[in-house]
């Protein structure tokens, strides 16, 4: 996946949705409970299906995940007394604000007697822990698959790359061998000088369908900002002088005008960029 993404700023979305079932696949298939009082087993043998998004974003330098589906899966076993019994396990919603112990599993035999409900029981009790687990750590595996495809890191950001090759400036600075450090002090008060940032001016127009009233409460409304960036912000003051501070502090900045239904005035800027500049 080729990305242009200066500072990570824009929105980049993948969706990986593909990629999920073959997770499914390879960490959910082979998943077994066995009875240790007897030979009666169960164990997860097909992934059915994975209905449902699977996206992985990136804005303003922070990966996200968003994630929606219902998996069912095919499982087999044997009774005690050795019956072959079969049926599904539905998982109705795997999602990306599920906490561990809100997953909800739907089991049934494809056919049903009082002597194989010893294995829907058997999944119930000591299989499903097991899914639960896997099914939770879903979240962080898809991070670690496509969040680098999403988001410059030290890696592959060739901006970085290029700020690792010494200029003539720190090489310079360097005393040649064999020199004395007597009578250097002027000199090496020149060199302590403030480093230059490359800035340049840019101007977007955009339009919003909604009216003008609306979008202002959008952006100073601190439960609509929560629900946008998915995180509770840090710091969120909406007056004028009022400090915000989000995606754990990897954006800052302050409101510098408000005037209501009619314009907002900002300074913001990256936790990476050079103390004291501000957009």
């Amino acid at each position: 996946m080729v990305l242009h993404n200066p500072n990570n700023w824009h929105w980049v979305n993948k969706d990986a949705s593909a990629w999920a079932k073959e997770y499914f696949e390879n960490n959910l298939i082979g998943t077994e409970a066995k009875d240790p009082t007897n030979e009666a087993y169960v164990r997860i043998e097909k992934v059915l299906s994975v209905d449902g998004d699977v996206d992985v974003s990136q804005r303003k330098g922070k990966v996200i995940t968003l994630f929606d589906v219902k998996i069912q899966l095919e499982y087999s076993g044997k009774t005690g007394t050795g019956e072959n019994v079969s049926g599904t396990i539905t998982v109705p919603e795997v999602a990306h604000d599920t906490e561990l112990d809100e997953y909800v599993f739907e089991i049934s035999n494809y056919t049903d007697t009082a002597e194989k409900q010893e294995v829907r029981e058997l999944a119930r009790s000591h299989l499903t822990p097991q899914l639960r687990e896997r099914l939770y750590r879903f979240s962080d595996a898809l991070v670690e698959q496509h969040g680098k495809d999403i988001q410059h890191t030290k890696e592959n950001d060739p901006k970085y790359k290029l700020s690792q090759v010494p200029d003539a400036a720190s090489s310079s600075s360097a005393a040649a061998p064999g020199t004395s450090g007597k009578g250097s002090g002027p000199q090496a008060s020149r060199s302590e000088t403030k480093a230059v940032v490359n800035t340049t001016e840019i101007v977007e127009t955009f339009e919003f369908q909604t009216t003008a009233d609306e979008l202002y409460q959008t952006l100073v409304d601190p439960n609509r900002i929560t629900a946008f960036t998915r995180s509770q912000p840090d710091v969120f003051e909406p007056v004028e002088g009022g400090r915000f501070k989000l995606f754990g502090g990897n954006v800052t900045g302050e409101f510098v005008r408000l005037d209501p239904t009619e314009k907002i005035t900002q300074k913001w800027r990256l936790a990476n960029w050079p103390e004291g500049e501000c957009s």
